[in-house]
């Protein structure tokens, strides 16, 4: 049973290493633009692993900061 157990959660963490570099790749821009908040928008722009089209919609923010954090993740 421990090797089981330990099986799975090593898979799991492949999985999620494999998929890192897709990190919020699937918010659209209708989401980022309408509703999400300006916590969610600060805290994926800040984050260096967001996905590069969400980078991009987020460098046009109507928020300074967020645009800034994007602008700056996006180089």
């Amino acid at each position: 049973m421990k090797k089981f157990f330990t099986a799975c959660l090593l898979t799991v963490s492949l999985f999620t290493i494999a998929n890192a570099g897709d990190k919020y790749n699937s918010l659209t821009e209708d989401y980022l633009t309408t509703k999400a908040s300006l916590n969610v928008r600060t805290t994926l722009a800040k984050d260096p692993q967001t996905a590069t089209n969400v980078l991009k919609v987020l460098a046009n923010d109507s928020n300074d900061l967020v645009r800034k954090y994007a602008k700056e993740n996006l180089k």
